[in-house]
């Protein structure tokens, strides 16, 4: 193998972040030769051309700010022969920047103690969502789920955890409602099979079993299904502005108030949308997404991965409104974010872990735009 072939592959493992001690020892004597660094400043350059048509408009600021970051986690914990390396790349900026734009996975820390870095100290870090939530029965009684937990299983005569222990039993079929609150998710199998992962800040009324010709259950907030197939008996999720009709499939619908329209996302599958005062119905093919507005469904393909990243504990944040991504950020981590003077026109390309406390993402937040962020309690704020 040639040694720019070496320096490459090398590189690439450097990046995934599966390189070996040895194999970067390796990289770090061939960086010593003048030759290689050159060789090794085209590698870079190859990434960069590649994908200058996606480049955020301060690719170059981000990699170089972000770097930053990364190398001092590596520097509080890696043994000095590594940290040699980080200190004698000086294109590896342009190379985190590449990272970024790429949406290669950012782990702003790998470690549960991080430090913050924002303008105004946290004295106690805000750490993110977890399981809760509640289920109330149509008869009034209120059960305060198990935080240990993650799932439920509905039937017609019992509620148990995933795991097989006894919520509850009930004498007759009657409707339910799971709620989350904003910092909660949970995850419910219907009595169909139908699997339901809810998001923070949602809800779903369901039946403990269906009766009738069909399965309907009502949605608020944002709700990932997987349905069980059943061709007599069509699944319908019903939510403030729209139906969904499906007999067995895979989406994601997001229905909250404040995001001012109704985001359907199928995986697999075809679903059927109908809206109130819209006189002919939609239908969705894997890979495509609806968006309803007040007029009309607006069908367009996408990349679903980055509606369904949430229930597997990621944000992905794509040329998404830095506006729209503080919104989901203020309901996983229960904040009341103040957005006077934060501007509509930034886009962010990041994916952030959702397990990562407040402070280590608004720190990549502050990276990525310029601005800085102060925190009290619980409320956000643009800081002047």
């Amino acid at each position: 193998m040639s040694k720019p072939t070496r320096i490459k592959l090398l590189f690439d493992q450097y990046l995934q972040n599966t390189i070996t001690e040895d194999e970067l020892a390796e990289l770090y004597q061939h960086l010593q030769d003048d030759e290689h660094q050159a060789q090794f400043d085209e590698v870079v350059s190859h990434y960069f051309d590649s994908t200058s048509h996606a480049a955020h408009v301060n690719s170059k600021e981000v990699g170089d700010l972000a770097w930053q970051e990364i190398a001092q986690h590596i520097a509080d914990q890696q043994p000095p022969k590594k940290l040699r390396l980080f200190s004698t790349f000086k294109f590896v900026a342009t190379a985190a920047a590449i990272v970024i734009v790429l949406f290669t996975t950012l782990y702003i820390y790998q470690s549960n103690h991080t430090q913050n870095r924002l303008g105004k100290a946290i004295a106690h870090d805000i750490q993110p969502g977890t399981h809760r939530a509640t289920l109330q029965a149509a008869n009034g009684k209120i059960y305060q789920l198990a935080g240990s937990k993650e799932e439920i299983i509905a039937g017609e005569k019992a509620i148990r955890y995933k795991d097989g222990a006894l919520l509850d039993t009930e004498a007759h079929v009657q409707n339910f409602t799971l709620t989350t609150p904003k910092g909660g998710q949970y995850r419910i199998t219907l009595a169909d099979g139908t699997k339901v992962w809810l998001n923070a800040a949602s809800s779903i009324s369901y039946p403990s079993a269906f009766a009738g010709k069909e399965r309907r259950v009502v949605v608020h907030g944002e709700a990932y299904f997987e349905v069980a197939h059943n061709a007599q008996k069509p699944f319908i999720v019903s939510t403030d502005k729209q139906d969904i009709k499906v007999l067995g499939t895979a989406f994601n619908v997001n229905s909250y108030e404040n995001e001012g329209v109704t985001v359907t996302t199928l995986v697999h599958g075809r679903v059927q949308l109908s809206g109130a005062g819209i006189s002919k119905p939609a239908y969705l093919n894997p890979g495509e997404q609806s968006v309803l507005n007040q007029y009309a469904f607006q069908i367009r393909p996408v990349d679903v991965s980055l509606n369904t990243a949430w229930k597997d504990g990621e944000f992905i944040f794509t040329a998404t409104a830095l506006t729209a991504a503080l919104r989901q950020i203020e309901r996983w981590y229960n904040l009341d974010i103040d957005y006077t003077g934060i501007p509509e026109n930034i886009q962010i390309h990041a994916s952030i872990q959702r397990d990562k406390p407040l402070s280590a993402v608004l720190s990549a937040l502050e990276k990525i735009t310029n601005l800085k962020f102060d925190v009290e309690g619980r409320r956000v704020k643009l800081m002047k």
